[in-house]
């Protein structure tokens, strides 16, 4: 081995050591920041407001349904978020019934 392939792969070597050093070192920060969200969500989840956002979030989520039931546009922006909405059935027309007029009688 060349002098210069000696020095390039100890340089290699040390960038990937680096490398993975700064790899650990953002895996622990990203693991401390989740644990944070995770208590800030927990805690509102457990708040005051979080069964009445819940229940909230249901009303409005049955509201945009029913609209979706009609409107294809929203259909379209509830399925591109996950909520699949079936589109609303053909209206059937119910067969109409021949009405006869009752007879006027004229007067003489």
């Amino acid at each position: 081995m060349n002098s210069w392939q000696y020095k390039t792969t100890v340089v290699v070597g040390a960038l990937c050591l680096g490398m993975s050093l700064a790899i650990v070192v953002t895996a622990k920060k990203n693991i401390t920041i989740q644990g944070g969200i995770q208590a800030r969500s927990q805690q509102l989840n457990n708040s005051v407001l979080g069964p009445q956002a819940q229940q909230i979030t249901g009303n409005i989520l049955q509201d945009m349904a029913a609209v979706a039931a009609k409107d294809t546009k929203m259909r379209d922006l509830l399925s591109k978020h996950g909520y699949n909405i079936p589109a609303a059935p053909a209206p059937t027309s119910a067969p109409v019934k021949k009405t006869t007029a009752p007879k006027v009688q004229e007067e003489k």
